[in-house]
């Protein structure tokens, strides 16, 4: 398949797991792929895995200013960008009583505002090419039920699932 060929994509949490298999196969359909992630040296080793098309920078999908700088980096190094894949997140175990607000909130943090930022710095940049863009934001069956022992979890993927209803209106 070529339907992403010559498309920029940046696929976030891309060191390992899913990330890591999306960013492979954009790339092997012809993508130029920005990956990012914590990870600096996994996230390198994908990229030089897949070669000239991908570019490795390390991000913290809950800094505004790291997504300031990814996204810019992709529009400077690859002419644009036209997909996004926010697939970046994190879980911790446990109920809402044994659950900290600390814990409540990084997970919320990388899994529900990262996804938000993305998507705010993501648009305007596909919006800017004219060619309009795609973004897939990860969620999980935890957002349609919830699961008693990731309470954490379950909220920031709910989130994720509205919001996502919410930039699709957009």
């Amino acid at each position: 398949m070529t339907r992403v060929k010559d498309k920029v994509c940046i696929v976030t949490g891309a060191a390992s797991g899913m990330g890591k298999a999306d960013a492979i196969r954009l790339a092997a359909e012809g993508a130029k792929v920005v990956l990012t992630d914590l990870n600096e040296r996994d996230g390198q080793a994908v990229a030089q895995e897949i070669g000239d098309s991908a570019l490795f920078i390390k991000h913290n999908v809950t800094s505004e200013d790291d997504w300031k700088r990814v996204v810019d980096t992709a529009v400077s190094h690859f002419g644009g960008l036209d997909v996004l894949v926010n697939n970046a997140g994190m879980m911790t175990m446990g109920s809402v009583v044994d659950c900290t607000l600390e814990e409540y909130r990084k997970v919320n943090g990388v899994n529900s505002e990262g996804v938000f930022l993305g998507c705010k710095y993501a648009i305007p940049a596909m919006e800017a090419t004219g060619r309009g863009g795609s973004i897939i934001n990860m969620s999980s069956v935890a957002a349609l039920h919830g699961m008693s022992f990731i309470a954490a979890y379950s909220a920031s993927k709910g989130a994720v699932a509205a919001l996502t209803k919410s930039v699709a209106l957009y």
